[in-house]
């Protein structure tokens, strides 16, 4: 597989792919729970400015964090109000978590997951490729990370056998399944050459470089 950045060198692919820590962010529910002060305990929904406003400390930058991040950030910010406090977050719905799946698949659109998922499961969540005109071993996943926008190309024809890597994808990811060339170029010949000439040595000599 291939993947490129936009002026500046891509991230490693190992770090890309394997992890598999929530980031909680803008639409995100969570519950903070704090077990010797219960009053204070709330459900709170990650504004778009990527923060919350709690008792006794006011507003918490919660976007980019870890929940585990979070209970720590949260534990020191209330050392001074609370002592010995225990505190928990506990995520209740996900909004930020979510991925996109457009192009040659039969149910293109938008696919929620709590944790890791495959490229090749968000196809399948997806309804699979369309076997007519799919081309599985040339698929993009579009990532944008700190401002800069990174593409992925990955061979699923190979994952569907087992020959291939898992991809493991991101909030926010964009999974493309581009049209088979060979289908379009198909399709045009069929509408555009006289039927005497479809089908012949000549038409395949005329478009044998787009149909390999």
């Amino acid at each position: 597989m291939t993947f490129t950045g936009c002026g500046i060198k891509p991230p490693v692919f190992q770090e890309e792919t394997t992890q598999q820590d929530v980031i909680l962010g803008a639409g995100d529910v969570i519950n903070i729970k704090f077990f010797n002060t219960p009053e204070l305990d709330e459900i709170q929904t990650v504004r778009p400015d990527g923060k919350i406003a709690l008792k006794l400390i006011g507003e918490v930058i919660v976007e980019g964090k870890t929940p585990s991040e979070l209970q720590s950030n949260l534990i020191e910010l209330y050392s001074n109000q609370l002592k010995n406090q225990e505190i928990t977050v506990i995520v209740e719905s996900f909004y930020s978590n979510r991925i996109y799946v457009t192009g040659e698949v039969n149910t293109p659109g938008v696919i929620e997951f709590p944790g890791r998922l495959t490229a090749l499961e968000a196809v399948a969540q997806s309804g699979g490729f369309n076997m007519t005109t799919a081309k599985s071993s040339k698929v993009f996943v579009i990532r944008y990370k700190n401002g800069k926008r990174y593409r992925y190309q990955l061979n699923l024809k190979r994952a569907l056998k087992g020959e291939e890597d898992p991809f493991f994808l991101k909030p926010f990811d964009i999974v493309y399944v581009p049209q088979n060339t060979g289908t379009v170029v198909n399709r045009w010949i069929e509408i555009m050459l006289p039927r005497a000439l479809f089908g012949s040595y000549f038409t395949y000599i005329l478009f044998r470089d787009f149909l390999e």
